[in-house]
């Protein structure tokens, strides 16, 4: 039984330690977001990266949106504190192109606005790691994947019977508990997650000091396996995710605005194995629930969205290549409802998607890579859309640890069904819109890695109808993304002394007309200083600059333009290993109290 005991100063965070972390020395990593299989993260030529629960831990990220806007490429914009709406921005594309998945579950949700995940209800809780594989991703994931996939994984049960329990407190009132039960033998294993989050928060709306809002969140995993044999086994997983918040509707001191979500997701997964040939069938299904009440307004809306799917994939290894065919359906319905003294409105729509996908992993010898795919994707409702990737990596010769590598890509992202339900009377059916992109990478070990990409965006969406009665469109024209994202790392392994930075530069994030698209800083730099002293006692400092963004101010009408100005935040961790089983940790954020916005007219801690 291992118990970790959690103590965290921050601006509403901490951070609970990990479930097992016995372990002195990293396993290799594997991933299974590039191909739906499991494999090495050297195995493919795709921009992938993993954040590791040793880094949650040492950070103290308390959201899924913290660890990810360190990351290369990976641009946040949160409406205030904990809880509230927060945008992610990969490689400058909008959030409803960025596929979010835990243990493989989608968390899209079909009836927001533009499809999006939405991360402001996730928490690292008893997160093992966090896989980002960016660029296109179509060719193998479908809609929603046209900048990236997110796979977070939780903890897996490991051998006999353990047990973890973690209790925090932070500012603006914050506590939060975490707890895990597991156990597992050579046949059945079983796991339970929970994690309770609550916090007093600060106001949403400028100025911080104003009326608070608050937030709540319960997150549940449970997982059970039974290995019949060395080829057959079967797994079943459940994730609840249930949240409240108050947010700010008419000013900062709104005290009537609130509203309540839940999000579950059920999974199964067979597998069988035999020699070289393995067969994996999932089923999932996500359940949303989204309840929001403005009391100044007087406005009451409710969102509901289920969808279900069907994956089997087959893989087959012959030397050191790998084969892969899947088959998919997915069936993906939206409702949504509001109540308002201008009347009562009740919509929904949904659409069903047949696919085919193959891919293949071909070493043309030990150095060369070349990864190919092709999808077909066939709705019920709208244009059926063929979508591929090839790609190429190279380790260099002249240079031990140096590589190249490179991929083209299509991709496309379908309407969510908030858009399907509220397209424009204008248009007979919207389409998907279509990604065709590229990024060249040259890379040596980990202490360079530069990564250009560009993508071209047609038939994006476009709200027509304002405020209160959107009406959706195709746009006529290309949007364009591109940019450079470098990081670097370094390690003096006689002093304990670990330096690492990574830096987005965003060339070009331009919508149809040649404007810029809001909220996206056109540059972002993070860099850690860590130092560990022994195996017991690690101290980190960091920083994140975000350079300017245009944003707007809805205070006026039509919206004036404005800039939110570029700023450095500064963050402070210290770990100490008490005892056999017992970490206690400090992480302090925005140690010099910096004064500044993410998004316009909205706090930050």
């Amino acid at each position: 039984m291992k118990h970790t005991i959690t103590l965290s100063l921050v601006a509403a965070a901490l951070l609970a330690q990990t479930l097992f972390a016995e372990e002195a020395t990293l396993a290799p990593i594997t991933v299974v977001s590039t191909n739906k299989t499991q494999q090495s993260i050297t195995e493919t030529t795709s921009d992938v990266s993993v954040i590791t629960s040793e880094e949650i831990e040492e950070r103290g990220y308390q959201t899924v949106a913290q660890a990810l806007s360190r990351q290369p490429g990976m641009i946040i914009s949160q409406s205030g504190g904990p809880g509230q709406l927060t945008s992610l921005f990969t490689r400058g594309m909008n959030s409803g192109q960025t596929l979010v998945l835990i243990d493989g579950m989608r968390m899209n949700d079909p009836s927001s606005p533009n499809g999006m995940a939405y991360l402001e209800t996730l928490t690292t809780a008893n997160i093992a790691q966090i896989e980002i594989v960016q660029g296109g991703q179509s060719s193998i994931w479908g809609s929603n994947a046209s900048g990236g996939v997110i796979n977070i994984i939780t903890k897996q049960p490991k051998e006999g019977t353990h047990g973890s329990f973690a209790i925090g407190a932070g500012s603006y009132g914050t506590k939060e508990i975490d707890a895990a039960m597991s156990y597992k033998n050579e046949k059945f294993d079983a796991q339970l997650l929970a994690s309770y989050l609550d916090t007093n928060g600060f106001s949403a709306q400028s100025p911080r000091d104003a009326e608070a809002d608050a937030y709540t969140n319960h997150s549940y995993n449970f997982k059970l396996g039974y290995q019949f044999n060395s080829n057959n086994r079967i797994s079943f997983n459940y994730n609840d995710i249930r949240t409240d918040m108050e947010y700010d509707g008419a000013d900062a001191n709104d005290d009537l605005t609130n509203g309540n979500t839940r999000q579950k997701n059920y999974g199964a997964h067979y597998t069988f194995s035999h020699g070289d040939y393995q067969a994996d069938l999932y089923a999932s299904r996500s359940e949303i629930d989204r309840n929001y009440i403005s009391g100044s307004f007087g406005y009451k809306s409710r969102n509901e969205a289920t969808s279900d799917e069907y994956t089997l994939v087959n893989s087959y290894r012959y030397g050191m290549n790998k084969a892969v065919l899947g088959l998919e359906y997915k069936d993906i319905t939206g409702k949504f409802s509001s109540e308002s003294g201008f009347g009562n409105d009740l919509r929904d729509a949904g659409y069903k998607n047949k696919a085919v996908y193959i891919s293949n992993l071909y070493y043309f010898n030990e150095a060369t890579l070349l990864e190919t795919n092709l999808r077909y994707d066939d709705f019920n409702t709208f244009d059926n859309k063929t979508t591929y990737k090839i790609g190429l990596k190279h380790h260099h010769e002249f240079l031990q640890g140096f590589t190249s590598s490179a991929n083209y890509y299509t991709s496309y992202d379908a309407p969510s069904a908030y858009q399907l339900a509220k397209q424009s009377t204008t248009v007979t059916a919207l389409k998907p819109m279509y990604t065709e992109g590229y990024d060249i990478t040259l890379a040596y070990e980990t202490l360079l890695k530069l990564t250009y990409f560009n993508n071209r965006v047609t038939d994006g969406f476009e709200d027509i109808g304002g405020w209160g009665n959107p009406q959706y469109v195709n746009t006529n024209g290309t949007e364009k993304f591109s940019g450079l994202e470098v990081a670097a790392a370094y390690s003096f392994e006689s002093t304990g002394i670990h330096l690492s930075a990574n830096y987005t530069r965003l060339f070009s994030y331009e919508k149809t007309d040649g404007t810029e698209f809001t909220r996206r800083p056109k540059e972002v730099l993070n860099a850690a200083a860590d130092y560990y002293y022994t195996d017991f006692i690690h101290f980190g400092i960091d920083a994140h600059y975000v350079g300017e963004r245009v944003d707007q101010d809805f205070s006026t009408w039509p919206a004036n333009e404005v800039n939110t100005g570029n700023y450095t935040v500064w963050n402070a961790n210290f770990t100490v290993h008490v005892a056999k089983g017992v970490d206690f940790s400090l992480h302090a954020r925005n140690i010099f109290d910096k004064e500044y916005e993410e998004v316009y007219g909205y706090s930050t801690e």
